[in-house]
């Protein structure tokens, strides 16, 4: 007569078993979704920024950067839609072809547990890519800020290298 070993709560499932599939975690609520959202944009709006950074005030850059950093500076403190529409913008499909669309970004960014995009209604739809580009330009202007300064010259007197002052 053949044993069959006993089988145990803790003992692995193989395939072809009667394994129950392992259960989806917590959901996350609607506002941590979006609060999710708007760090995830923040993250590639001050990556946007970094890229843009170079050819503005950054290493591949010629002239005066210190005035260019004065100008984008003023422009961003007083709002200048001149200033602010040069700024890296979020690209989503639609208005770049090699963008992602709505629904890859928000796939990307949204935390495990979050309601899948094919379940959201458009009004949610929208509210979540508003809450990601609400973030990335906030990324944007907040790391652009960080670069324009960097190129500022050091108002001791004591030249910059690579944003920090030489060793003395």
């Amino acid at each position: 007569m053949p044993h069959t070993p006993p089988r145990h709560p803790d003992a692995p499932q193989h395939a072809g078993t009667d394994a129950t599939p392992p259960t989806p975690g917590p959901a996350v609520s609607w506002p941590d979704v979006l609060d999710a959202l708007r760090c995830a944009g923040a993250r590639a709006g001050a990556t946007a920024a970094d890229w843009w950074a170079q050819d503005t005030v950054g290493g591949r850059t010629s002239g005066d950067t210190a005035a260019t950093a004065r100008l984008i500076l003023a422009g961003i403190d007083d709002g200048d839609p001149l200033i602010l529409d040069a700024l890296p913008g979020l690209e989503v499909c639609g208005r770049d072809a090699d963008a992602p669309t709505e629904a890859e970004v928000y796939t990307q960014a949204a935390p495990h547990g979050a309601p899948d995009w094919d379940s959201l209604d458009e009004p949610a739809r929208a509210e979540a890519i508003d809450a990601f580009g609400d973030g990335h330009q906030r990324g944007v202007e907040a790391r652009v800020v960080e670069h324009c300064r960097t190129a500022l010259p050091d108002p001791s007197g004591t030249d910059r290298i690579d944003g920090h002052r030489p060793a003395a």
